[in-house]
């Protein structure tokens, strides 16, 4: 401490209990009658006397916790936005935080904090974005978990003391302890959980007491509004490239994303192709000469004119390569779970989309086929709907309400 003051999250916490405990109706009780009867007892009969007094400056400062509440609140302006972003979900999370801050700073005077531990972010530059960068644990071995934790809450506590956002917003499969030690002690401050379907109901129970919203990010898609869906003729307004985009390790960690086995044999030999892969991403066997990397994926301007894309089962880049009308072979694994099976189905009703089991190599090299003998993509429906208003509102209704 300094100046009498906690300098980290951990003596915040103490602190914060030892306040809890001395303003407790019980505390103060004992302290008058200890005080009264053992350590000075003249003063006995002035007992009724004090006892009313405790009574008055106890309900007093009742009365002034709330309206200091009720102020620090009002500090936290509806403008500014605090987003916490994990690694787990590598460049799919990145992107979907770009997409938020990006809609959000669409208001005048609106203004977006972000704070990562996704290694893909530590390059973004967006006007009205403040960039708190922690370091990824999972590829920092040399910090203990403890220590990471510490620096993670006192970051994390420290850009909400700066900013005083109105809504934090945590955008991963799992909150780490920092991360809900400094939300735990942050309590003017709406905090919602935007997580995958794929996380367990226990784990899910445990955080309900520390956020005040915990919405899943298919329930977030399934409210997504287009403003104005353009149709557009894709034999006018798309020119295939040769470019095929491979992101079989979509929205996983990094030191997850390996290309599929069947998928990389292929590919090796493919020579007259480039193959397009995230940022920082595993190419496998590939020849590096036959690779491209792109910072992001669903906002590039080539994006629209890809041969066709190699895909995981991520629901929105599926969604995006279909709506662009780009032919797209969707890997989907054993732990993918039903609900996102259904609605990737829904999707391959569009015809741009084909759906096969990571693990089942007949049915890859037959999609494979018939993205390079083109006998699918002649057969591509010539329309589809581009959503390019679609945005992230009602996450923001819930924010604001």
């Amino acid at each position: 401490m300094s100046n009498g003051q906690p300098n980290t999250v951990r003596e915040t916490f103490l602190q914060l209990e030892l306040d809890r405990i001395r303003r407790t109706y019980s505390f103060r009780l004992g302290l008058l009658l200890t005080e009264s009867i053992f350590r000075k007892p003249w003063m006995i009969p002035f007992i009724p006397f004090t006892f009313l007094k405790m009574n008055y400056e106890y309900f007093r400062d009742q009365k002034n916790s709330k309206l200091s509440e009720k102020d620090s609140a009002t500090r936290s302006g509806s403008n500014c936005l605090m987003l916490v972003t994990a690694s787990e979900e590598g460049v799919s999370a990145s992107e979907r935080t770009i997409s938020i801050a990006k809609s959000w700073l669409k208001q005048k005077d609106h203004k977006v904090v972000v704070v990562s531990t996704n290694e893909n972010l530590t390059s973004m530059t967006i006007q009205g974005v403040s960039h708190y960068q922690i370091p990824d644990p999972k590829t920092h071995r040399d910090i203990s978990t403890s220590e990471w934790n510490d620096t993670c809450a006192n970051v994390v506590r420290g850009a909400i003391e700066t900013h005083i956002p109105h809504a934090v917003i945590f955008d991963g499969t799992f909150p780490y302890r920092g991360i809900l030690n400094a939300l735990t002690i942050s309590p003017h401050q709406k905090k919602i959980w935007l997580r995958p379907d794929i996380i367990d109901d226990e784990v899910v129970a445990r955080t309900k007491g520390i956020f005040d919203i915990i919405i899943t990010q298919d329930e977030i898609s399934d409210c997504m509004k287009v403003d104005e869906p353009i149709i557009i003729d894709n034999s006018k307004s798309r020119t295939p490239s040769e470019k095929i985009l491979v992101a079989t390790g979509y929205g996983r960690h990094q030191l997850r994303d390996k290309v599929n086995k069947f998928v990389n044999k292929r590919l090796v030999n493919e020579v007259n192709h480039t193959f397009i892969f995230p940022k920082n991403g595993n190419i496998g066997d590939i020849p590096n000469g036959n690779v491209e990397f792109w910072d992001k994926l669903v906002g590039h301007s080539e994006f629209p004119n890809l041969k066709a894309a190699i895909i995981s089962d991520d629901i929105n880049l599926a969604s995006t390569c279909c709506n662009a009308g780009v032919p797209t072979i969707c890997l989907i694994e054993s732990s993918t779970s039903s609900t996102v099976k259904e609605k990737l189905n829904r999707i391959a009703d569009s015809g741009n989309l084909l759906i096969a089991e990571s693990t089942d190599s007949l049915e890859i090299n037959l999609y494979l086929n018939a993205i390079f003998d083109s006998t699918w993509l002649d057969e591509i429906k010539q329309r589809a709907t581009i959503d390019v208003n679609s945005g992230w509102q009602p996450l923001f209704d819930i924010c604001i309400d």
